[in-house]
């Protein structure tokens, strides 16, 4: 039966890049951090998994500058300092740029991962939701 718990295959966000070890964190809800590289501000997207895909929920920023759409269609607002888009778009995948330039993380409840620490600056890396044993989380 513990076999049975190790080898199962359950839901996790997999962050993966050829040549590396992957990423697993936990389904629910997880931040992508970095620091703008014109702006020099830190932005942060809200992910959630729903079904098998990656909702991007919500975008937070400090200031409009190049790349962000000057009105939404969906609610704005501010909070902590931060100007928070809903964004509301889901994705099966995407792929992130790594780079220690820009402090890319991720971070889940109160652990923090730095990416550019797991990954080396500059690896495209891929996020998606895999069905995996909990075996390769250990």
């Amino acid at each position: 039966m513990l076999l049975f718990v190790f080898v199962y295959p359950f839901k996790q966000v997999v962050f993966e890049a050829e040549g590396y070890d992957n990423l697993y964190l936990f389904p629910g809800s997880f931040e992508l951090h970095w620091v703008h590289s014109i702006e020099k501000e830190e932005w942060f997207e809200v992910y959630e998994v729903v079904d098998d895909s990656l909702l991007l929920s919500t975008s937070h920023f400090k200031t409009f500058g190049a790349g962000v759409p000057a009105t939404s269609d969906k609610e704005t607002y501010i909070e902590d300092g931060y100007v928070v888009y809903v964004i509301e778009n889901q994705y099966e995948d995407m792929h992130l740029n790594v780079s220690k330039n820009v402090d890319t993380k991720v971070i889940q409840g109160d652990d923090e991962y730095l990416l550019y620490d797991w990954f080396d600056s500059y690896v495209s890396v891929k996020i998606s939701i895999k069905r995996v044993p909990r075996i390769f989380r250990f």
